[in-house]
Formats: C-alpha cells, sequence, structure tokens
C-alpha cells in the first residue's frame, strides 16, 4: 500500500485529504502543519509519496521542506 505524508497547515483541508486519501486505498503517514513538522515526520514514517503546500506557517516554507526531505 503507497503511503502519503500529507503537509499542510489548513487543518480542515488536510483532514479532509486524508479522508480521501484512505478512501482512495493510500495509507496516510500523517499529517503535517509546519515544515519542520514535515521533515521530522518524514524521518520517521519514510513515506512513499509527500503532498507538500508550499505557503506554510513557521520558518520552513514548503520548498524548503521537500529540498531537506529529498536529500
Amino acid at each position: 500500500m503507497t503511503s502519503v505524508l500529507i503537509v499542510e497547515d489548513a487543518a480542515i483541508f488536510a483532514e479532509d485529504l486524508a479522508m480521501s486519501l484512505a478512501d482512495m486505498g493510500y495509507q496516510v503517514a500523517g499529517v503535517a502543519p509546519t515544515g519542520e513538522d514535515a521533515v521530522q515526520k518524514a524521518e520517521e514514517a519514510k513515506p512513499d509519496i509527500v503532498l507538500m503546500d508550499i505557503v506554510l506557517k513557521g520558518e520552513m516554507d514548503g520548498i524548503e521542506a521537500a529540498c531537506e526531505i529529498r536529500s
């Protein structure tokens, strides 16, 4: 089963996306509201796919987080 990490700071949207992905048969590896959380959760969960919002609250935006996760 393909695992997906959702990185989204709008909680309602993230929860709706997580439910939709689960209904389609994906395993939701987690939801992260900030870039820093995304990096930490990606290291822990090792998801197959990361769905990344590029405008996030916090010090690290989605582009920076994606680059760090990818490396």
